[in-house]
């Protein structure tokens, strides 16, 4: 059990020489735009991530399948009635007027 305190402790050294390098490292290599300027982006003033993927991008329609699978019978059976109209419709003349 006296191995377990000693992963620990390692593990922490680890990561505080990390964070070493990384402060050193880091001063180093300050990033430099071509011009000179640096733009800063202030992090605590940034709108909420909801704000910004909520904002509507346009009118869009969308259409179910089964609403879509509807619609096409319906203009499919208006077709039909259409051109069985059309090729009927002296029989259908006589005979409403008999009626």
């Amino acid at each position: 059990m006296s191995s377990r305190p000693n992963t620990k402790e390692d593990q922490a050294q680890e990561l505080r020489n990390l964070l070493e390098e990384v402060g050193q490292n880091g001063e180093s290599n300050e990033t430099s735009f071509e011009n000179g300027d640096e733009i800063e982006i202030d992090v605590l003033n940034l709108p909420p991530r909801k704000e910004v993927h909520t904002e509507s991008k346009g009118f869009k329609f969308k259409i179910s399948k089964p609403f879509m699978r509807l619609a096409l019978t319906v203009i499919f059976v208006l077709l039909c009635l259409g051109f069985a109209l059309y090729i009927w419709q002296d029989e259908l003349v006589s005979l409403l007027q008999k009626l």
